[in-house]
């Protein structure tokens, strides 16, 4: 007994990895970690705002049913019309909640415990009182129906089910079975779960289908297609905020911006196809120096630049060398050379205006005779 128990904790998190797998859709199996993360909060951001419109929607059915109760329209299943209207005001007040709140396992609870009060006092009458609750049952099935097509999570998806099959159960036991038999009732109860199953793993492909689709258009419009490295609007989203976060944590960040020499002569002699093979090289070398977190584009023409954190500009240079030493190699019959400036970031800067600097130490490179490194003054 004592090892079962001991053994529990393990066994929970094994138990809920297999009920995620088993809820887990074919068309996110084969997402990383990071990317099913990305795609999940996506989603919660998408389907927030709908969340909270649905139980809206669950606090306004409330409100109806109260004044129905009042004109005497509908028969009444025993609550007072004031506590009707005053449930309808906390589920509203959840549905604001779920609108606002950051926190998703809070938004969770709020969910349940509208969908918990819509369906008390749609669905359990108090003693004596029956009017028309299969129709307020059905009314109150949709509420949780919707809300399943729209859960991300799976342990919301499981949470939302386990409420509707507990209050299923309450009925049963509170008013015993219905006419119709409790056969026809689980089944009832069981198809709203199937469908709402169902809707909630369509919606899920959908979801996938549009965030690898948006991921395909913003790596596109980032990414310079011939070198495999960012663009200028790459550059300018990528850079700005990487220098931003070096400058504000105090790391040295240094900008090296680099030319291929007489590029348009290499384009006359060999063609544009051999311009684009030394283009894709200077590329290839960058993108392996630089390792896949680092920052570095083409950012119009034969001009590349890479942002380089952590490194002032002695180490900046290094690169830029090393850089410049493995392209000047012939390759294919062709002979290139590249030059390039560096600028060490001084206090206040902007990257624009390290950027700025950059340059015009690669212009004192050109002006020297090409093939060569520059580092900007630091003053």
């Amino acid at each position: 007994m004592r090892a079962r128990l001991l053994n529990a904790p393990i066994a929970a998190p094994g138990l809920l990895h297999s009920l995620r797998g088993l809820l887990s859709r074919h068309s996110t199996r084969a997402l990383s970690t990071e990317e099913r993360e990305d795609l999940t909060l996506a989603q919660l951001r998408a389907t927030r705002p709908i969340v909270s419109g649905v139980l809206l929607c669950g606090a306004v059915l409330l409100a109806i049913t109260a004044l129905f109760d009042m004109a005497g329209v509908t028969p009444s299943i025993g609550y007072p019309v004031w506590s009707q209207l005053l449930a309808s005001t906390v589920v509203a007040g959840c549905a604001a909640g779920v609108s606002r709140m950051v926190s998703w396992q809070h938004r969770l609870l709020l969910m349940l415990l509208a969908t918990l009060i819509t369906g008390i006092f749609m669905s359990m009458p108090l003693p004596g009182s029956t009017g028309q609750l299969a129709l307020r049952t059905g009314l109150f099935q949709l509420l949780p129906l919707a809300l399943m097509a729209l859960m991300v999570r799976p342990v919301s998806l499981l949470a939302l089910a386990l409420l509707i099959v507990v209050m299923a159960l309450l009925r049963i036991v509170l008013y015993g079975a219905p006419g119709t038999g409790s056969a026809l009732y689980w089944l009832y109860t069981l198809t709203t779960i199937g469908f709402g199953l169902v809707l909630a793993g369509y919606r899920t492909d959908f979801a996938v289908s549009a965030w690898q689709m948006r991921r395909r258009l913003v790596r596109q419009a980032h990414t310079d297609e011939l070198t495999g490295l960012l663009n200028r609007n790459g550059w300018n989203e990528h850079a700005v905020s990487a220098h931003a976060r070096a400058v504000a944590a105090g790391v040295p960040v240094a900008v090296a911006v680099l030319d291929i020499d007489y590029f348009k002569r290499i384009n006359d002699r060999h063609g544009h196809d051999g311009g684009d093979a030394v283009l894709q090289r200077l590329g290839d070398i960058m993108r392996t120096r630089v390792g896949a977190n680092g920052c570095a584009a083409r950012i119009g023409g034969e001009e590349f630049a890479v942002l380089l954190e952590g490194e002032d500009a002695l180490s900046a240079r290094a690169f830029a060398e090393r850089v410049r030493g493995e392209f000047g190699k012939e390759q294919g019959g062709v002979v290139a050379t590249l030059s390039a400036g560096i600028a060490e970031h001084r206090p206040g800067e902007t990257l624009r205006d390290q950027m700025r600097r950059a340059d015009g130490a690669l212009y004192d490179a050109k002006r020297e005779g090409r093939d060569r490194v520059n580092v900007a003054d630091v003053s």
